[in-house]
């Protein structure tokens, strides 16, 4: 029988898509060997046609929380499938518990998570320096042999119905072959997600500036954002023309067809957020707005081409790994004083030079 490996990912949407790389190092290392992966549920379209991976998994943590039985139930069903091994990439009590309760020989966690005495084996996670693939390399190498180049970049794989899904709507609304800029303007916590205005001043310069097409996108979620975007744009003086080149896409994609909209994209912009990884996997360039976080927590883009846009000298950054729903200090400076100007630059500089870093 073939050796049989879990892999545990119950983290954000981004977080599941940079472990893709450690999906792709787990099946190279063991490319005889069945790979299951566990994920939260609601994430598990971004892993579909995916050929390093066997089976996904989908954890319903709201569901489970509420419901002790449901919780063991799903851990028994893990134990029936007899695995060998189990590599922990989430660093919660949930997920070193489930681990265990699989009863594999081997259980392979951070020495930093819940309940992390249940591994059979542990190694360390610094909170910052490391980028987040190398932490999960971690679990299956030595530092020595971590690898390099394209396989530190996530692995997605749109398929056939998101190809002509865009290839019909860009028909549709693009009218012109200059391209196109996404704009991603949300984030999950108020704090990485740099005011609408400052985004409406970038975007005005790109319409007066560039020939491009400015495409925002986000979920349903973040149609109150957009409609702020619209509403501010209209104050702003361009021409019939130049207002003409912005579209919005926002709550009109699902995960497999955003992938394509990167791919094909120019460059993207965006908060320290999940687009910033479907990038990465397409080494799309990529300017990165960072506010409450801070590169050193390791979520950086992974594109060649990338900039990180950042106040400095504030003692207050960072004020969490996630950020938070509003400034501790009242003042929001790490997004408040970002430059718009700057931003615009460092778009043009990754769009124009062979390589940025």
């Amino acid at each position: 029988m073939p050796e049989k490996i879990l892999i545990i990912q119950t983290a954000f949407l981004g977080d599941l898509i940079l472990s893709t790389s450690f999906f792709h190092a787990v099946k190279t290392e063991h490319p005889g060997a069945e790979i299951h992966v566990l994920v939260n549920a609601g994430t598990e379209s971004v892993l579909e046609n995916n050929p390093d991976l066997t089976k996904v998994w989908s954890l319903d943590k709201k569901r489970i929380k509420k419901n002790p039985f449901a919780f063991l139930h799903f851990a028994g069903l893990l134990k029936k499938e007899n695995f060998n091994k189990v590599y922990s990439a989430h660093f919660s009590f949930r997920s070193s518990l489930l681990s265990y309760l699989t009863r594999a020989p081997i259980r392979i966690g951070y020495k930093e998570s819940g309940f992390s005495f249940l591994h059979t084996k542990t190694v360390q996670r610094p909170k910052q320096g490391p980028h987040e693939v190398e932490k999960l390399f971690s679990l299956l190498f030595e530092e020595y042999d971590y690898p390099t180049g394209r396989e530190r970049r996530p692995y997605l794989f749109p398929g056939k119905q998101e190809e002509d899904s865009f290839l019909t709507k860009k028909r549709e609304i693009l009218n012109h072959e200059d391209g196109y800029i996404l704009i991603a303007p949300s984030s999950l916590w108020e704090t990485k997600r740099m005011p609408e205005e400052k985004f409406v001043s970038v975007i005005t310069q790109i319409l007066r500036k560039r020939k491009e097409t400015v495409i925002l996108i986000g979920s349903k979620a973040d149609l109150e954002i957009e409609n702020t975007i619209a509403r501010l744009m209209k104050t702003e003086p361009l021409e019939l023309k130049e207002r003409d080149r912005l579209l919005s896409l926002v709550g009109k994609t699902n995960l497999k067809e955003l992938m394509v909209w990167i791919r094909n994209a120019s460059a993207i912009i965006s908060n320290d957020s999940s687009p910033i990884h479907f990038a990465s996997a397409f080494n799309t360039p990529t300017v990165m707005l960072y506010g409450a976080t801070i590169p050193a927590f390791g979520y950086g883009s992974l594109s060649d081409k990338h900039k990180i846009m950042e106040v400095q000298g504030l003692n207050c950054r960072p004020c969490g790994i996630h950020g938070g729903r509003i400034c501790p200090e009242g003042h929001f400076r790490c997004m408040m004083d970002q430059n718009p100007v700057r931003i615009f630059e460092a778009l043009d500089e990754v769009i124009t030079h062979e390589i940025t870093k």
